[in-house]
């Protein structure tokens, strides 16, 4: 909460009250009628260069299914209401990148697979990261940029790119999240609206 309340301070002080104001109006209204503005944001992976190691203190695992999250897992992503999405996205394929603490805690959650396309004779090894999270205690250490950037480096077994192009979405008004996507190396390529939830 006291993280909000600066980042809303530091806006009020930039841009004053009304104009503040006014912005975070417009953004509740949107997201009441179910729309939301994204911002895609992509990063090419030849030439592979390998991730640094992680921040000091975290260990990356790569989940596949909830049989690999621990009682104390299920109990944290609950409080962020994300069990039911985390058992919808692995029963789409998807894998589940997670930095954990030396305590275990879970630190940030990063989502990936490859791009659904409609066109099923597609060869296509592009990717994409969905629905990424930092616990609050964890922000401000770098841990978003580095999950992002470990998982565009990823290699199968033979050491060929897992895939040849990466894609990344957040919000147009999350700030936050788009500094550490372009920390990372992506660039902005769309903006479109959506509408609806999308797990």
């Amino acid at each position: 909460m006291a993280n909000v309340l600066n980042r809303l301070s530091v806006r009020i002080r930039r841009n004053g009250c009304i104009r503040t104001f006014t912005y975070a109006l417009f953004v509740v209204v949107l997201e009441r009628c179910g729309v939301s503005v994204t911002s895609e944001f992509q990063l090419g992976v030849s030439p592979l260069t390998p991730s640094n190691p992680p921040p000091d203190g975290f260990m990356p695992s790569l989940v596949t299914k909830m049989s690999q999250l621990t009682d104390r897992d299920r109990d944290f992503l609950r409080e962020y209401g994300e069990v039911e999405g985390f058992e919808i996205r692995f029963s789409k394929g998807k894998t589940c990148l997670i930095l954990r603490s030396l305590n275990d805690d879970l630190a940030c959650v990063c989502w990936f697979g490859p791009v659904q396309n409609s066109n099923a004779d597609s060869d296509s090894r592009d990717g994409m990261i969905d629905h990424c999270f930092t616990h609050s205690e964890y922000r401000g250490r770098g841990l978003y940029p580095w999950a992002l950037r470990h998982i565009v480096t990823l290699t199968d077994e033979t050491n060929e790119a897992v895939f040849s192009a990466v894609f990344i979405e957040c919000s147009r008004f999350n700030h936050s999240s788009a500094s550490g996507i372009r920390k990372a190396g992506f660039v902005p390529t769309r903006t479109y609206l959506t509408f609806g939830n999308r797990t």
